[in-house]
């Protein structure tokens, strides 16, 4: 399909119909009009082929209206909260097996400089556990039954293991150049979600840049923000919007870098005086620095890794 670019003017008369205020003004003004926003002024050139893209995903709770009055209801239990939910905002309240947010709507795309440092850390859960701690509860389990003979071992076992860890017991065998092996094992427990940073550093070369840099950190700081649903006493928050990543090169994916889950952003930092307070005659900031921290919301596992996550 072409791509149609409609002109608003020719010889600077401009044509009827085509300003945001005509006939297909709609189509210009339209709330749901993707914005598109880049930085640096050569991003794509041969000396800036490396391109970071983010897509902002909005969630838009199901059945939420803005201009609606919420009233909260009482709620007497838990089925009637779930009941209640449901009528508040209008949407289907049966839990699934994900409990993502699925309404949602791109809204804007970044395309950034790739940054000097891109960092993933990949987290992972491990626990000590000791088999002679295991013993002992099991003893103690055993003690408590009521079939007399396991009664007994169980409580024999359990007075055994708890003399020998005794602080006393400890002391003595210490005398002796010994002392208790608490039997460890490391046993794992799960996986995080993958986190990673980039921090972006913008020098405005014009005034159109410095308004392009002053809306790229606005549409950042906006979309890490949740919203409060005004009705229904202010109980409930619209979340924070998601993000696509896609590591660019040449206009394709950089096969090199891992692929990117969808991610949300867990921290912000804007410093407007990086180097000392410095602006230009107009006030905007002669040098900002943006730094993001994400997590991705899916658990990268050996399967995703494999096909490039």
């Amino acid at each position: 399909m072409a791509i149609i670019s409609i002109p608003t003017s020719i010889g600077g008369v401009s044509i009827p119909g085509t300003t945001t205020k005509g006939p297909l003004g709609a189509l210009f003004d339209s709330k749901y009009k993707l914005n598109t926003l880049q930085y640096p002024r050569d991003l794509g050139s041969s000396t800036k082929s490396h391109v970071v893209k983010f897509s902002i995903n909005e969630i838009t709770p199901i059945g939420y209206e803005e201009s609606k009055e919420y009233k909260l209801p009482s709620i007497t239990d838990v089925g009637e909260l779930f009941n209640s939910v449901k009528k508040l905002l209008g949407g289907d309240t049966s839990i699934n097996q994900s409990l993502r947010p699925r309404k949602k709507r791109s809204v804007a795309t970044v395309s950034l400089y790739m940054p000097d440092t891109v960092n993933f850390q990949y987290d992972a859960s491990y626990n000590n556990l000791s088999l002679a701690q295991v013993a002992s509860e099991v003893a103690g389990g055993a003690a408590s039954t009521k079939l007399p003979i396991i009664s007994k071992i169980g409580k024999l076992a359990s007075l055994g293991l708890s003399a020998v860890q005794s602080n006393a017991a400890k002391l003595a065998l210490s005398t002796q150049g010994l002392a208790v092996n608490p039997q460890q094992q490391l046993l794992f427990d799960g996986i995080d979600f993958r986190s990673y940073q980039m921090a972006f550093t913008f020098t405005p070369y014009s005034q159109q840049e410095a308004n392009d840099v002053r809306k790229i950190v606005q549409l950042f700081r906006t979309h890490a923000a949740p919203q409060i649903i005004t009705g229904g006493a202010g109980m409930f928050f619209v979340p924070p919007s998601t993000f696509d990543l896609q590591f660019i090169l040449n206009n394709s994916e950089n096969p090199y870098i891992t692929r990117v889950a969808e991610s949300v952003i867990t921290g912000i930092d804007v410093n407007y005086a990086p180097n000392g307070w410095s602006t230009h005659p107009d006030g905007s900031p002669v040098q900002t620095t943006l730094t993001m921290n994400f997590k991705e919301i899916d658990l990268i596992d050996r399967k995703k890794i494999q096909i490039g996550f």
